[in-house]
């Protein structure tokens, strides 16, 4: 099975990148907000997973009434050797779709305390293994826009940066790149940006 996990420009740099045919072994999350940032990547990409609990402590995740929250467990998806990091709402279930990406929380760090502890927040039993197949790197433009995890009607409602739709461009590589970029697009406090991501093509058992 062939997943894509996205690194971020602050995972980039505090570990080491992978390069095409490295067996690696990885710290991986997804949220339920993956579907939607991330169907740009792989539109056709969704498994089904097996869910049991992970033994971290639960979380408590907002919601848009500032009176309520709800309580979360720390969980651990697996399909086969695919194995990730989420939170699930009580009560757990016992299975979970999930679309989207993957995100890597913990990889080959590099000498600097944010790696060290990244692995010290991550659930050793949730690490996968598997064989990078592929790199791309995509680019993609932010700005503030309404936010559609929170209510909003046509004037009004919290904002927030969202990907801008159409605005992602795709480059297969051959070696990882040496970074990865973030700029401003105008001059406006708060004004858009582009922003780049390592997708990675990891294949699993």
């Amino acid at each position: 099975m062939n997943t894509p996990v996205v690194i971020d420009r602050f995972r980039f740099r505090w570990f080491v990148p992978p390069t095409l045919g490295d067996t690696i072994r990885w710290g991986l999350s997804w949220n339920s907000d993956s579907p939607r940032r991330w169907a740009v990547l792989e539109p056709d990409w969704t498994c089904t997973a097996d869910v049991r609990r992970s033994s971290a402590p639960t979380t408590r995740r907002l919601t848009a009434d500032p009176d309520v929250d709800v309580t979360q467990q720390p969980s651990i998806g697996r399909v086969g050797n695919l194995q990730f990091m989420f939170n699930a709402d009580l009560p757990v279930p016992t299975q979970i779709e999930v679309s989207g990406a993957l995100h890597l929380l913990a990889g080959t760090a590099r000498e600097n305390s944010n790696a060290r502890q990244a692995w010290r927040d991550f659930d050793a039993d949730a690490l996968t293994t598997g064989v990078v197949r592929g790199l791309r790197l995509v680019s993609i433009a932010s700005d503030m826009q309404f936010d559609p995890r929170q209510p909003h009607g046509p004037n009004w409602g919290w904002t927030s940066m969202q990907f801008v739709s159409g605005t992602a461009q795709f480059y297969e590589l051959a070696h990882p790149p040496q970074g990865l970029r973030s700029y401003r697009l105008t001059d406006r406090e708060n004004g858009p940006y582009r922003e780049d991501f390592l997708v990675v093509d990891l294949e699993t058992d």
